[in-house]
């Protein structure tokens, strides 16, 4: 019997989870997750979606045993310290798939653009991916990348792929969104942190003011979670969607197209192909993968490098305008339904690793178990792990505890502030009240003194300056 495969990952969530997950859910056999993020040391089982702690050199040996070949999803720390104690209960084979570009700079996320090679990192993982059955790329961009930093090692490019996309759910675009909506919408679908560019998006938005168009954020920024417009009638926020939904809210929004405002190069993209899935055209950054796929397939523009808001407002005038309509029509026309070339299908990537394990998993231990979580659960069960993981619960809850009383003299503290602000904007509201008041006799005897001097200019210059004279007499 063909070994079960064991995934290890550090991801969140995100494109590598779901890269992951597609995969054990359209190959045969057992598939296991190891989770190694933010401090997690947990092993899930998909199919039955349990947990097990691997606790314990033993049990971890035990659960090795049904394992034929470990899926390691990216070159992270974490995710290697688990791969050497994965190899050190059982020796598989293993294989990479390379998601981002942690290969070359461990900090790649935080560089803001392409990051500089991290030589002394590439060092460190060469002997990793040089040990590996296969290295698995999922472009012509990553595939370039590992070629240049790491010489003679083979790298095989499988695309991520989605399936087919279903009638889209009807939905409708929030009615403050509709009252203020600009004529032309172009979308930009995600969670949007620095490296997706999202502090370009506010500069952007209000650039496409003059040609009447504005962004749509189809989910959600760093800096605004929350659904509304941020710049009013030109950038509005969605926020958080369902995974199924995006087709449904680009319909609903009425999106003309998708930009993607990059800064750190994409490795694939999964919205790309939504998009095109959708039959939208893209604005993407010549710069990496989604530069690469707009290239060789069409139906998109790229962004010169180091583009910023004016470029990106520049180009979207162009083709919002009349003169832009036939090339518009010509890129659109690119996008071919169901064409697997463009947007790679679930089913093909399914085939090409379920080939790839049965070419390398070794079969299960003979003697292994039919649960192989079994050994991991009573390791999580077991006296001395639960209890310390109690007290470990306990501890953070205490400082959890101290934080908050530490913090309620200052949240007391805000509260009297916002009574007396409270208190203040009363009495304002009463000074202005009564301001308004004046102000309105103060407009009544003006006009009444208005009306004596617009009578007392008709009147007969004799009659007018005997009037003075009388008036002045009296005064006396």
């Amino acid at each position: 019997m063909r070994g079960a495969v064991l995934h290890i990952t550090d991801a969140e969530g995100g494109g590598t989870d779901r890269y992951l997950r597609d995969i054990a859910a359209t190959t045969p056999g057992p598939h296991w997750i190891w989770h190694a993020g933010a401090g997690l040391d947990v092993i899930e089982e998909v199919a039955e979606k349990r947990f097990g702690t691997p606790a314990g050199t033993l049990a971890l040996e035990q659960f090795m045993r049904r394992v034929g070949v470990v899926h390691l999803h990216g070159v992270t720390a974490p995710c290697i310290e688990r791969l050497d104690r994965a190899l050190r209960a059982r020796q598989v084979p293993y294989i990479v798939s390379l998601h981002d570009l942690t290969v070359v700079a461990p900090d790649a996320f935080t560089a803001g653009a392409m990051p500089a090679p991290d030589a002394d990192w590439i060092r460190s993982t060469h002997g990793r991916l040089q040990d590996a059955a296969a290295v698995i790329a999922p472009s012509q961009f990553i595939r370039d990348i590992v070629a240049t930093h790491y010489r003679g090692i083979p790298v095989r490019v499988i695309a991520p792929g989605i399936g087919p996309m279903p009638m889209p759910p009807t939905l409708e675009a929030p009615a403050e969104f509709t009252a203020g909506a600009p004529r032309h919408v172009v979308a930009v679908v995600g969670a949007l942190g620095p490296h997706k560019g999202s502090a370009l998006l506010p500069e952007i938005a209000s650039q496409l003011a003059t040609c009447d168009a504005g962004l749509v954020v189809i989910g959600y920024t760093d800096t605004q979670i929350t659904r509304g417009w941020v710049v009013p009638g030109n950038l509005y926020v969605h926020g958080p969607y369902e995974d199924t939904a995006p087709a449904g809210l680009l319909a609903a929004y009425a999106a003309d197209c998708v930009l993607f405002p990059n800064r750190l190069p994409e490795s694939f993209s999964y919205t790309l192909s939504e998009a095109w899935q959708a039959g939208l055209p893209v604005i993407v950054p010549d710069e990496g993968a989604l530069g690469e796929r707009v290239a060789r397939d069409g139906g998109g523009w790229r962004l010169p490098p180091g583009f910023g808001a004016p470029e990106v407002a520049a180009l979207l005038s162009r083709l919002l305008a009349p003169a832009g309509a036939a090339e518009w029509a010509q890129v659109k026309s690119q996008i071919v339904p169901g064409d697997a070339a463009r947007v790679p299908t679930l089913v093909a990537m399914a085939e090409e690793f379920d080939l790839l394990y049965a070419q390398i998993a070794v079969p299960a231990a003979a003697d292994a178990g039919n649960d192989a979580l079994t050994p991991l659960l009573a390791a999580n069960l077991d006296g001395f792990v639960f209890r310390r993981e109690l007290v470990k619960l306990a501890t953070e809850l205490g400082e959890a505890k101290r934080a908050l009383a530490e913090t309620k003299p200052w949240v007391v503290k805000l509260q009297d502030e916002l009574a007396e602000t409270r208190t203040w904007m009363q009495k304002l509201e009463r000074d202005v009240a009564s301001l308004q008041t004046e102000l309105d006799h103060t407009i009544a005897e003006n006009r009444r003194l208005a009306d004596i001097r617009d009578a007392f200019d008709v009147l007969p210059a004799v009659l007018r300056k005997a009037l003075l004279k009388w008036t002045f007499r009296g005064r006396g």
